[in-house]
């Protein structure tokens, strides 16, 4: 496994992280463990989580919201100091929109950073994802709050999710100039089949020092080859379900893994891993994360056997 420092910053992760949507619901408790100890065994020390994960629809929230959270708690319990956890916040996780229910507000902040401590039985968070960009509360708000945490020791680092290259510019640039904690780093979709990123969030980012970490690297199962052109049904259980051909552009079928073998910045991005729905699949997905990295070496691609 190879690092490396999450931004400007000491703190040291594993390029390959682990993403745990499915803890909880698509996984159950013992396959969560399994999956964490393998994990751990190849050197990974990175997971990721969001007060959201196990619910997201209205009429489950209240019950199922937070499920990941508690799944991961339990999953690294006995060796907890070895792994980076980072979680998100931001969505509504209540059945019932009230204010301050949602965004990033003092009050939304305050009171769901607390819930997640709780359900992740840990007395601190080593990194805190805002998981978007909030236009209703003054970025100011909500570094102060953050700051506060980090002061408190609730919190260790801060980073965000699905941010505009310009919001991060903003926040790191009022953080510098009133002494608060800086983000270093932003959770993107960010794959082959999407470059759009490139644009502009990606070059904003490496000028503020702040790491990318990718979600979707294999766009919802998209470039194993498993999709192709004019399918019109994909497994119900997948998130592909949601795209088409035209928000994609292409179908790309790769038959060597190998052609990604070198990530194309390794000091800027970490690769991000998303554990199966299905259990029997875990172990070939764990042997091949050495091989399959999401470093998208875009010279790589263009010379990779693939058909477009």
């Amino acid at each position: 496994m190879e690092y490396c420092n999450l931004g400007y910053s000491g703190l040291q992760v594993s390029k390959l992280g682990l993403g745990t949507m499915p803890f909880g619901t698509g996984l159950d408790e013992k396959s969560c463990r399994y999956l964490v100890d393998s994990y751990y065994d190849i050197g990974g020390n990175l997971i990721d989580t969001a007060n959201l994960y196990g619910g997201g629809l209205k009429v489950n929230n209240k019950k199922m919201a937070g499920t990941s959270e508690v799944a991961v708690g339990k999953s690294v319990k006995g060796k907890r100091d070895r792994f980076i956890i980072a979680t998100k916040g931001y969505f509504l996780i209540e059945d019932d929109i009230w204010p301050n229910s949602v965004g990033l507000s003092r009050t939304y902040l305050a009171k769901n950073i607390e819930a997640s401590l709780k359900r992740l039985n840990t007395d601190y968070i080593d990194l805190f994802q805002c998981h978007m960009w909030d236009f209703y509360t003054p970025v100011e708000e909500t570094l102060r709050v953050l700051d506060d945490f980090v002061r408190a020791g609730k919190i260790r680092y801060i980073g965000v999710s699905n941010w505009d290259g310009w919001h991060v510019v903003k926040a790191n640039s009022y953080a510098k100039q009133y002494g608060l904690t800086p983000i270093i780093s932003n959770q993107i979709w960010y794959t082959l089949a999407d470059r759009v990123a490139e644009n502009s969030i990606i070059p904003a980012c490496r000028d503020q020092k702040v790491s990318i970490i990718a979600w979707g690297a294999l766009a919802q199962g998209f470039l194993t080859g498993k999709y192709k052109h004019g399918d019109k049904k994909p497994d119900p259980n997948s998130r592909f379900k949601y795209f088409k051909d035209n928000d994609i552009g292409f179908a790309i079928e790769i038959k060597d893994l190998e052609a990604f073998q070198t990530p194309i910045n390794p000091s800027l991005f970490i690769e991000g891993f998303t554990p199966p729905r299905s259990f029997k699949y875990i172990d070939g997905q764990l042997s091949c994360m050495n091989t399959l990295k999401f470093g998208i070496n875009i010279q790589s691609l263009e010379n990779s056997p693939c058909t477009l």
